[in-house]
């Protein structure tokens, strides 16, 4: 709760339009800790709280695994809106995202890129050169394309740009 208001006042706003509990884990605690599963169900019923109020527009989850989201689905009275998560070709979650499917929950990628390894992946370097495209564009066209919604990022404004080139073109 002090986290969330403590946002609001920052951001001298009167409502977030998307809040996300970032880890399903405690801070400080191991995660076999007995104790995550009740903070993780506190985190949630206080961030439902927040959005019947509606400080938060929407509340949703980033990291969580099957598991916990099947434990979180089971509790909540207000389902996450989305979930972020690591996606890339080298990590497709695939159960992950049949879980989100089953929901109704938005599956959101982010680090598309595999943290900057895959862009010099010869595979998708060869594709990027045969669509005259760069490897990042790939990597994110090849998420889009799998109907995940991508979250790149970049402080460069070129690439910034160039990572919303994504819609004139397909990959086969």
């Amino acid at each position: 709760m002090e986290g969330a208001l403590r946002s609001l006042s920052q951001l001298d706003l009167g409502y977030i339009d998307l809040y996300l509990i970032h880890w399903p884990g405690t801070q400080g605690l191991v995660v076999a800790d007995q104790r995550n599963p009740g903070n993780r169900a506190q985190s949630w019923v206080t961030l439902e709280e927040l959005h019947a109020q509606g400080k938060l527009k929407a509340i949703g989850v980033s990291n969580y695994t099957p598991a916990h989201m099947r434990q979180l689905m089971q509790s909540c009275k207000v389902p996450p809106a989305v979930l972020q998560v690591e996606f890339h070709p080298r990590l497709c979650q695939t159960e992950l995202r049949s879980v989100c499917e089953e929901y109704g929950v938005c599956f959101q990628a982010y680090s598309s890129l595999g943290k900057g390894e895959l862009v010099n992946d010869p595979v998708v370097m060869e594709m990027a050169k045969n669509c005259e495209r760069t490897p990042a564009q790939v990597l994110l066209r090849w998420a889009v394309q799998q109907g995940v919604p991508v979250l790149p990022k970049s402080s460069n404004p070129d690439r910034i740009k160039d990572n919303a080139r994504l819609f004139d073109f397909t990959l086969s």
